[in-house]
């Protein structure tokens, strides 16, 4: 039999400890066998023994051990087996490494110049950099294989174990390969490189070691293991000693031994008392588990130690002091199970505390240890005496920036700064109080006093903010005062703060470099186990433009470092840390993107995993590089021109190389590779020095120095190109030209700084600027002087000098006579021509090749146009007369200077090969010295037709084949279907072309015409033909493009300046917030389709990529158009951050697309999205910020809509009697500050206006300036119309009119502020802006009116009307005005306001008659409602798509003539108020009848828009119809929400509840459908009661019928809320966010309001008819029936869902279980907390039943009689 677990008895003394080993066997199923074998008796291994019960046998001090039988062991589970393939690939690749670690590294020869030296210096540094965090890797992984195979087999993460096997196997493969050339560098340097590769092998014998005990199916005890990992620590130390990278201090690593020793003594003692408590236990079982968590104590102890031997020497590393504190964790967790099994085990008072005192001073121990690995974390001590107080004013401040817009957190913030900066300011005053010298003494305390100050601003604002919580300005304020104090606090602490940044930038710069390295090792083992090449070759060359940017930031590193108050060396190591940002970005994402598809978990795992690590290390390093360049910033003006110099001096000591013949081209540098650097350095230089202009002629020193670094770094890359040129070129002359000239472009370019520094401290003197000028006009020409020393430079520039030289010749009047025949002279010229032609192609093709191939084809083309022209000029000296010699030397001059300028063209895609559009401009180029040859031929060949065609052809088709070659060219937009169709196509006309050829050429004497079409159709269709397969070839990186389009809009943000843009910021604005949504709702729909259709992700992703096209055009004029440079700035980089986030989205989009089922993608894909929406949201913040004035403008009219919404709330309560006076006031106290207030509106209306064309912040301060009065108008009106009294509701409803006009009058002012900032005054914007301002001045003096009279009781309603009047004029400005409505109406809508006029013109009518105020006062009211919705719903309808312009224009001119009809009755009632005669009061029948039939029209115009279709909307049976068809529609609705949801996902816990949730959701879907079928059943059965006459199509019995629909109206609208209602309760039910009772209620809800629409429909139905005598039967044909079988259906369906819902509630119910306590105290409170629950859950169902009963009382009055007896019933 085989035992389960077999232990070795643990053994403690005094001083001692023994390791005991646990071994583990998986438990199988038991076996049939015969068991009637034959016995073998062996002696033991030590003879017999005795053994005593009850006491433990001696201690062992010998462990023997040997190996079981592979027999016995269980067969390995799949994920082991996996992991023995990884570590036996593994092994091969440490094997093989290990061989070559034999030799060195063949170095090429090297020079002795500067850069010779420096190359050898930073390759030595690269490769130390890179051995380190390789090491680091391989120790790491090895304290990861130590604590992940801890534990029982059963429970490994072998996937885990496989991924540190991977990661210690690859960083060896390429830890070789730099240990090999790290060792040939110092032999080279006279060290012993021997010593190096010896100590390189031995690690990889120890890796070899660890592995093969790695293995699942050995049989080695643990030791052995642990051993192994010892030994990897060590030789890890050692190798790091050979290249004197062992960074850490000697004495800590020490320290840190003694602490795990110290923690395994605290361990063992804790053994011990264990020990102690397993002997007293009398219970086996309790025992058992007393001992197995000593063990475990024991072991996990054991391995503490192992581990801590492992990462000792590279515990610098974050990845390894992971792994100790992992494995710490492990002790402290099994020291807590020792505990707990004490605990069980004993009630012993005295043997727990012993064990509680052990197990504290473990925790103690391990506290110690982490506490020491925490602060070599840390770097060690702090730097400076203000590192506390500088970094919680460094870091407040940022909160208080990111807290804009809520007060309450930045005031909180604010305190925090300001006991910082008090902490701050006492440091400083006790430093000076210390100081002997007077001056730093002084300076102290005058940094103390400024800091103070700033201190006492912040605190002043910060007081400000707290007091009015809702004013931006208060917080802008409080904003700026926190910037100030950053300043300062900067200025006071600057040495302190600086160095520790640049401490903390260094340490993030190494891991950041640590991290690529890693990640690079994980792609480059992952690369044959990944199954998409596309993805692979995208990381892989990611990795490629990471590894050329590591030595850029480790030398930036190691200079720091060596340079610690270095300027220079600090911003360099800024300016790498910057430029390593982005690349690294992207090797992330590609990463990312690569890990679905690696099929080996491992090395998916490994690769993940350094992706992560990297994207954190990025983040350290933005954050490190950003503070650090703030505090270091001012000085970099100073380090450009030091690294210029520099660069000068290296220069001249290559140019002595030179002439010694001792000038070596470094490693990797070819003529190729340097020249093309050289062309794009040149190229980096020219737009940094337009930068740099552009910053001095801003006159911001901050920015002047980044450009300058900027100059500076592109400068080192062409001295670097330069030299590269000069070392490959052989010829000594050439080298000197071209050294000569690069000395010479720095010695410019240090001119140019020079001059910059002194001009940017003068941006307004014009004499700097134009020294300025002139000094980078000779730096550029003496970049021009550099290119031109290429070689394949110089030999286009001598080619071009001989096109000028034999065209001289063209000049001449006349030219002596050829010798030779006509023919002779025409076969010369076809020659030169076919040779020429040729040249030209050749030409093309080496402009993309090496510099060598340029030379040889531009001397090629110089010599083949000479003989060209000399053949050219014959053929001139052929022709008869003066005019076609003219012609053909025309011709001649015309390809002259088309061979130029293809020379100029290849000359310069040479220099510059990545330039957008010199490619297009190469071919066009080539094309016309085709053309022109053509056309010279063509000429002089007139006399043979058919021969021109011909050759044109040939030369024709000699131009295509070059696009053939490269077929990597996009040359059209149509997509790789589209090539295929259009491949297709021509090559039916080819074939078609062809044939004909051969068939014309048999009868060339009869058919000349007919060859000459052939010929030209032919050519068309191989141009055609080729064009297509060019894209076809192209088509294939689609994803590809899109990425490279938003990469190009990126880049083009960047580019130097644009022309003079036409628009204003506000125009550019408004465009990018459309596109910024568009991009939103783009991302959005993206997300969706991840999920439902990823086929259709290639569309969005298209549609995205042409919006953030669109987005990045217009960003670069709105940054130009910006209020200041920093605003445009911002706006830019919000944008690229946008585009990257664009990108990258995309690209996951494919990848989706590639393999739609990946989950990991999916997740991808959705991660990108969001960050690309919060990108949106950034963009949009940024445009903002840009642009107060029109923000707050924005915000105004926002605020304004607001206002008007609450103010006809206000209308409302006082039109219902119910806006009640408070206490005693009267309006006499109100009125002064009504008159008051609104004069301030009418100075902040000016003010507004003269603002309109100011500043951004002139224009927000008074948008928020008269909305601020509006608001306090508003609330003094209000508070004025309560005060009238209640029992006076039409005077109140006049004067908050008169406020509301005065409010939407200021919304449109605000509008047209908003359309005209920023423009000039002969704008139309501006136009529109001052009658705006006309009219909130009109509507302000109406109001002052109306207040002064709204007391005078003979006037009140007078006034009340001319108010009215004024009102119906601007609404009738805005309905003739040519702008659509928001939106648009039904003719029904317009019919039924026309209804409101009629009642108004029979009121005003009265009131003329009366003559009373109170009846004039409500007409006032009544008119200027009934007009104003009359007009509106007359503008909506007209616009109706449907309807047809002819009845659109009608619509409109009679709703203007009813409206201008209306005007005159109600101005010839003012007449008869202030003049009552009977004459004029006869006059107003006239009026009225004008009125009313201008109504009649409009109702006319109404039914013409609805045509044939017209009903009358208030007919009771229309609106019963049209409430049944949009319960159906809403019912529809729901059932697709349903239709679409699935049960939310959960373990699978017991097979009985499985399908509950599918079974809610079915019997949702049912009563959904049969819902749906029963409303539309009940519509049916309101027609079929219509054609039975039993309701009239015109009703006679209008209350009756009117009564029955209403009826049936509320009938159906209670089924559709029902239907809605259990949709969302099955929704929510489903995904686990409602109850299941919730659930039954809905349905109950929908099963009674069912019944009552049947009751509705069976009031009026003849219960004899046959529809009735069908209604419990199933036919198609009768309506009614139908409705009555939809009923029975609705009621069965909810029956079941009922159903579901119950068993599911009790299946959960049933599942639930309690806690039971076992203490007396707490059992007792928890059955009175039970009890307390049940009653309170007892009151609330009371109180629940008598809500609905209430509920059910109140609705039963609002019912029809019908439902309220069935109800009763």
């Amino acid at each position: 039999m085989r035992s389960p677990l077999c232990w070795k008895t643990p053994c403690l003394q005094r001083g001692k400890t023994t390791v005991v080993q646990q071994q583990f066997n998986r438990i199988g199923k038991a076996e049939l066998g015969s068991v009637a074998l034959p016995a073998i008796m062996r002696t033991g291994a030590g003879g017999p023994e005795n053994f005593q019960v009850g006491t433990m046998p001696q201690p062992q001090l010998q462990i023997t051990s040997g190996q079981m039988h592979r027999g016995h062991m269980p067969p390995l589970t799949s994920a082991q087996q996996a992991l023995t393939g990884t570590i036996n690939s593994s092994m091969q690749a440490v094997h093989a490494a290990q061989a070559t670690l034999d030799d060195f590294e063949t170095l090429p020869p090297l020079g002795q110049d500067a850069a010779s030296k420096a190359w050898r210096k930073n390759k030595m540094d690269e490769s130390k950099h890179e051995i380190h965090s390789q090491v680091d890797a391989i120790t790491a992984g090895t304290a990861s294989v130590v604590n992940l195979t801890a534990g029982d087999p059963a429970d490994t993460d072998y996937t885990a174990v496989g991924c540190a096997v991977t990661t210690i196997s690859s960083n060896l493969t390429e830890m070789s390969k730099g240990v090999k050339l790290l060792a040939a560098l110092m032999e080279d340097e006279g060290g012993n490189g021997r010593q190096l590769l010896q100590a390189a092998k031995n690690l990889a014998s120890a890796v070899s070691d660890l592995l093969k005990t790695a293995q699942p199916a050995s049989a080695e005890p643990r030791q052995n293991l642990l051993q192994a990992a010892g030994l990897v620590g060590q030789t890890s130390g050692e190798l790091l000693q050979q290249i004197g990278e062992s960074d850490t201090d000697p004495r800590f690593q020490d320290m840190l031994m003694q602490l795990a020793k110290a923690v395994a003594n605290a361990a063992a003692a804790l053994v011990l008392k264990a020990k102690n408590v397993a002997q007293k236990t009398e219970d086996a079982t309790l025992q058992t588990q007393v001992i197995a968590a000593a063990t475990q104590c024991a072991l996990s102890t054991s391995q503490l130690v192992a581990c801590t031997k492992v990462v000792a020497p590279t515990i610098s590393s974050p990845v390894c002091q992971e792994q100790l504190i992992e494995a710490g964790k492990l002790v402290a967790k099994s020291a807590e199970g020792c505990v707990e099994a004490s605990k069980a085990a004993t009630s012993d008072d005295q043997l727990l505390k012993q064990v509680g005192v052990a197990a504290t001073a473990v925790t103690q121990a391990l506290n110690d240890l982490l506490q020491h690995i925490k602060q070599h974390a840390l770097g060690g001590q702090p730097i400076g005496r203000y590192d506390q107080a500088t970094d919680t004013i460094l870091n407040v401040t940022e909160n208080i920036f990111s807290s804009m817009g809520d007060a309450g957190e930045m005031v909180r913030q604010a305190r925090i700064l300001a006991q910082a900066t008090s902490d701050l300011v006492n440091a400083i005053k006790a430093d000076a109080e210390g100081e002997t010298d007077l001056e730093n003494s002084r300076k102290l305390l005058s940094a103390a006093k400024i800091l103070a100050d700033a201190t006492a601003k912040m605190v002043e604002a910060a007081k400000g903010a707290a007091a009015h919580p809702d004013s931006e300005e208060q917080q802008q304020r409080l904003r700026e005062a926190a910037e100030g104090l950053r300043m300062a606090t900067n200025a006071a602490a600057q040495n302190a703060i600086k160095k520790k940044l640049v401490h903390k930038l260094e340490h993030a710069a190494k891991q950041a470099a640590a991290s690529a390295t890693q990640t690079i090792a994980a792609a480059q083992h992952a690369s044959s186990s990944n199954k998409n090449p596309a993805a692979q070759q995208q990381l892989v060359q990611s990795c490629k433009v990471v590894a050329e940017q590591i030595p850029m930031l480790v030398q930036g590193v190691r200079g720091s470092q060596s340079q610690p108050d270095s300027p220079s060396a600090q911003l360099a190591l800024i300016a790498a840390s910057q430029n390593f940002l982005q690349p690294g970005g992207k090797m992330v994402a590609a990463a990312k993107a690569t890990v679905p598809t690696i099929t080996d978990q491992a090395s998916a795992m490994q690769l993940s995993q350094c992706a992560k690590n990297l994207a954190a290390a990025l983040a350290e390093l933005r954050t490190a590089a950003q503070k650090a360049q703030e505090a270091c910033g001012p000085l970099e003006i100073d380090s450009a021109l030091g690294l210029v110099q520099t660069l000068e001096r290296d220069l001249q000591e290559a140019k002595a190389a030179a002439r010694d013949g001792k000038l070596k081209p470094l490693p990797g540098e070819t003529m190729e590779k340097c020249a093309q650097d050289l062309g794009n350095s040149t190229k980096a230089v020219s737009s940094a020095i337009a930068h740099l202009l552009g910053e001095v002629a801003q006159g911001n020193e901050n920015y002047t120095g980044i450009a300058a670094r900027e100059v500076a770094q592109a400068l080192r890359s062409l001295s670097q190109a330069a030299r590269g040129v000069a070392a490959n070129t052989s010829d000594p002359q050439a080298q000197s030209a071209m050294l000569d000239c690069a000395s010479d472009v720095m010695d410019k370019a240090n001119n140019l700084i020079e001059e910059a520094r002194k001009a940017v401290a003068k941006p307004s003197d014009p004499e700097s600027q134009q020294r300025l000028a002139q000094v980078a006009k000779a730096v550029s020409q003496a970049l021009n002087r550099c290119v031109n020393c290429l070689p394949g430079q110089r030999d286009v520039d001598a080619a071009i000098r001989m096109v000028g030289e034999a065209s001289k010749r063209l000049l001449s009047d006349s030219f002596p006579p050829s010798t030779k025949s006509f023919q002779e002279v025409q076969s010369q010229l076809n020659q030169a021509a076919a040779g020429l032609n040729q040249s030209a192609n050749e030409l093309v093709q080496a402009s993309r090749g090496t510099p060598q191939d340029l030379a040889k084809s531009s001397g090629k083309f110089g010599h083949d146009f000479n003989e060209f022209l000399q053949a050219g000029v014959e053929m001139a000296s052929q022709s008869p007369n003066k005019e076609d010699q003219a012609q053909v030397v025309s011709n001649l001059k015309s390809i002259s200077m088309s061979s130029s300028k293809l020379l100029l063209a290849a000359k310069a895609l040479s220099a510059d090969p990545a330039a957008p559009n010199l490619k297009n401009q190469l071919a066009a180029a080539a094309r016309a010295v085709t053309d022109s040859i053509n056309q010279l031929i063509t000429m002089c060949t007139q006399q043979a037709p058919g021969q021109k065609e011909c050759d044109n052809a040939l030369r024709e088709l000699e131009t295509v084949k070059e696009l053939l070659e490269n077929p990597t060219q996009t040359v059209n937009d149509m997509s790789y279907f589209n090539c295929l169709d259009s491949v297709m196509e021509n090559s039916k006309v080819l074939g078609e072309s062809m044939a004909g050829i051969s068939q014309n050429a048999k009868n060339t004497a009869h058919t000349q015409e007919a060859l000459e079409e052939a010929v030209q159709m032919m050519k068309e269709a191989v141009e055609d033909l080729t064009t297509t397969l060019n894209e076809a070839a192209s088509a294939a990186g689609v994803v590809g493009g899109m990425v490279d389009s938003i990469t190009q809009a990126i880049n083009q943000l960047d580019e130097g300046p644009m022309g003079e843009p036409e628009g204003t910021f506000v125009d550019y604005q408004t465009t990018m917030v459309k596109t910024a949504k568009a991009i939103a709702v783009t991302v959005q729909e993206m997300v969706t389709k991840s999920t439902t259709n990823p086929d259709e992700l290639g569309i969005l992703a298209n549609q995205l990529t042409h919006d953030y096209g669109q987005l990045a055009q217009e960003a670069k004029p709105a940054a130009v158009t910006a209020e200041n440079e920093e605003i445009g700035s911002h706006i830019k980089c919000r944008v690229q951050e946008l585009g990257h986030g664009c990108a990258a989205l995309v690209t996951k989009a494919g990848a989706l697309q590639c393999s739609p089922s990946d989950a990991y993608t999916k997740k991808e894909l959705i991660e990108s999205a969001r960050k690309v929406s919060e990108k949106v949201s950034h963009v949009l913040a940024a445009l903002q910020a840009g642009n107060r004035g029109t923000q707050a403008c924005i915000t105004a009219a926002s605020a304004v809509s607001g206002i008007i919404a609450d103010l006809d709330t206000t209308i409302m309560f006082a039109t219902a009697g119910t806006l009640n006076r408070e206490n005693s006031e009267t309006f006499a106290d109100h009125r002064e500050g009504i008159l008051k207030t609104a004069k301030a509106l009418v100075e902040d209306t000016k003010v507004l206006v003269q603002n309109a064309t100011a500043s951004q912040e002139k224009l927000a301060q008074a948008a928020q300036s008269s909305v601020s009065t509006i608001t306090r108008l508003a609330e003094v009106v209000k508070l004025g119309a309560a005060s009238l009294g209640s029992e006076d509701p039409e005077t109140q409803v006049v004067l908050i009119n008169a406020v509301k006009d005065v409010a939407k009058a200021l919304g449109d002012l605000i509008g047209a502020t908003k359309a005209a900032a920023g423009k000039a005054g002969d704008d139309p914007a501006v136009y529109q802006l001052k009658n705006s301002a006309k009219v909130m001045v009109t509507n302000v003096t109406s109001l002052l009116k109306t207040v002064k009279a709204v007391e005078d009781e003979a006037t009140k309603g007078t006034r009340a009307l001319e108010a009215t009047i004024e009102h119906i004029r601007q609404e009738l400005a805005v309905f003739s005005s040519p702008v659509p409505p928001a939106k648009v109406s039904t003719p029904e809508d317009f019919i039924r306001m026309t209804k409101g006029i009629t009642m108004a013109t029979a009121k005003a009518v009265a009131a003329g008659n009366s003559c009373r105020q109170e009846d004039v006062i409500a007409t006032a009211n009544l008119s200027r409602r009934a007009i104003a919705d009359m007009l509106r719903s007359c503008k909506e309808a007209a616009y109706h798509p449907e309807v047809s312009g002819d009845v659109r224009q009608r619509a409109l001119r009679f709703g203007k003539e009813c409206a201008d009809g209306y005007l005159e009755l109600l101005e010839h009632v003012l007449v008869i108020l202030q003049k009552p005669t009977h004459e004029l009061k006869q006059q107003l029948a006239g009026y009225s009848k004008r009125v009313a039939s201008s109504v009649t029209e409009l109702i006319q115009a109404a039914e013409a828009m609805k045509g044939t279709e017209w009903v009358d909307p208030e007919d009771p049976t229309v609106i019963a119809e049209n409430e049944l068809l949009g319960a159906a529609a809403a019912i529809e609705a729901a059932a697709k929400k349903l239709e679409q949801l699935k049960p939310r996902a959960k373990p699978k816990q017991a097979d009985e509840s499985l399908n509950f949730e599918e079974q809610i959701l079915e019997a949702a879907k049912s009563i959904a459908a049969a819902t749906s079928a029963l409303v539309k059943a009940a519509s049916a059965a309101q027609r079929e009661l219509v054609a039975q006459g039993k309701v009239g199509a015109i009703p006679a019995n209008a209350v009756d019928d009117g009564q029955w629909s209403q009826g049936l109206i509320s009938a159906a609208r209670m089924v559709a809320a029902a239907t809605n209602n259990l949709c969302e309760a099955a929704n929510a039910a489903v995904q686990g966010h409602a109850s299941e009772e919730k659930l039954i209620s809905s349905a109950k809800q929908v099963a009674a309001s069912t019944a009552q629409l049947l009751v509705a429909c069976k009031v009026k139905a003849d219960h004899d008819s046959e529809a009735m005598k069908r209604l419990q039967v199933s036919s198609s044909d009768a309506v009614l029936l139908i409705l009555t079988a939809a009923g029975n259906a609705v009621k069965r369906a909810s029956d079941n869902l009922v159903k579901a819902a119950q068993k599911a509630a009790a299946f959960q119910d049933h599942d639930e279980t309690v806690v039971v306590k076992e203490k007396m105290v707490g059992g007792i409170a928890q059955i009175i907390a039970a009890q307390e629950e049940m009653l309170r859950k007892e009151r609330e169902l009371e109180e629940a039943r008598k809500k609905l009963a209430m509920i059910r009382q109140q609705q039963y009055k609002f019912l029809p009689s019908e439902l309220r007896d069935e109800e009763q019933n």
